[in-house]
């Protein structure tokens, strides 16, 4: 599948390292053996990358993820770079490392900054599903203070702060109690379907016990309560169509295939030692520090996985690659 030599990417994210304090059990970025992680990219050759990109662009908005992108204290270095070329600097945290750096946060060239948080009602679903006992705490804690300096705190940068939270089998009930701190607090929140089909199939009786129900009426009851929820007007993110999207990948699993993949026409990813991916679950095409960008996007490599992505049979096809 080739594509349109006009045509050019909309969405990009850059991963900036695969190092995390947590041990998720939705990622495996920690589990890369330091031996690799030494290799990630300077800060002169993300810059350089950085200036390729906006000169091919123009300005444009990227995604700093990770790993937890904060472990680099260079991160402040490029979001300035990147905010000094004229281009639109997002990031993605955990927030176990910002209750020393809140007022950097603060000061810096970011725009949105999302927490990543899975139950506000019961510290230890987010403790669990982060591998850590702490989680909870500190990461609220970055949450609460960063919100009450950005609304209280002068001359600075006002920071758009929203909420992700993976809706798993273990957070079902939590979707209400977080829409509501979100409307309290006054900041958004998008909700991220585990994208395993077979988590919401069991009906073991563990989950009647929990959930009064099985697992997969449960999960739909708590697609249903969010889009109730974002018709009365809390500050949801996600559109009705993923929503639905939701719905069929937990009702009717093997008709998820029915939608369209679009990351072939749409994402550039880099990961953390420069290699270009149109997606971060396949192989990539390039690397940035030997190749110009609109070389990599429109070379017969890319062309290649774009073929290989219109027979995908992964269910992350609901993710926000597809859905904004």
């Amino acid at each position: 599948m080739s594509i349109a030599k006009d045509k050019k990417p909309i969405s990009f994210s850059f991963n900036n390292t695969e190092r995390c304090q947590s041990r998720c059990i939705t990622c495996n970025g920690w589990k890369t053996p330091a031996s690799v992680q030494e290799q990630e990219l300077t800060i002169d050759e993300w810059k350089k990358i950085l200036y390729n990109i906006h000169n091919w662009m123009g300005n444009y908005q990227f995604i700093i993820s990770g790993g937890e992108p904060f472990l680099r204290d260079d991160i402040f270095e490029m979001a300035s770079y990147a905010s000094s070329l004229g281009d639109t600097v997002n990031v993605v945290t955990n927030g176990l490392a910002l209750p020393d750096k809140l007022q950097q946060v603060l000061d810096s060239d970011f725009s949105n900054i999302t927490f990543s948080l899975n139950a506000v009602q019961n510290p230890n679903i987010h403790n669990t599903s982060r591998g850590r006992n702490d989680a909870f705490k500190r990461t609220m804690d970055s949450i609460q203070n960063l919100n009450y300096l950005n609304k209280f705190s002068k001359n600075h940068k006002w920071k758009n702060i929203f909420l992700s939270t993976v809706v798993m089998p273990s957070n079902l009930t939590e979707m209400k109690p977080i829409a509501e701190f979100c409307k309290l607090e006054g900041i958004g929140v998008s909700y991220q379907l585990m994208d395993n089909g077979d988590a919401f199939s069991t009906t073991v009786e563990s989950d009647s016990q929990i959930y009064g129900t099985n697992i997969k009426t449960a999960a739909l009851n708590a697609i249903e309560e969010i889009i109730k929820l974002k018709n009365e007007g809390y500050p949801i993110c996600n559109g009705y169509s993923q929503l639905e999207a939701f719905k069929i990948l937990i009702d009717t699993p093997d008709k998820i295939q029915n939608i369209q993949c679009m990351v072939g026409e749409n994402n550039f990813a880099i990961d953390p030692y420069g290699n270009f991916r149109i997606c971060f679950c396949m192989k990539p095409v390039g690397n940035l520090k030997d190749n110009l960008p609109q070389d990599l996007w429109y070379s017969k490599e890319a062309d290649e996985i774009r073929e290989e992505i219109l027979d995908c049979k992964m269910n992350c096809r609901l993710l926000n690659c597809n859905f904004k």
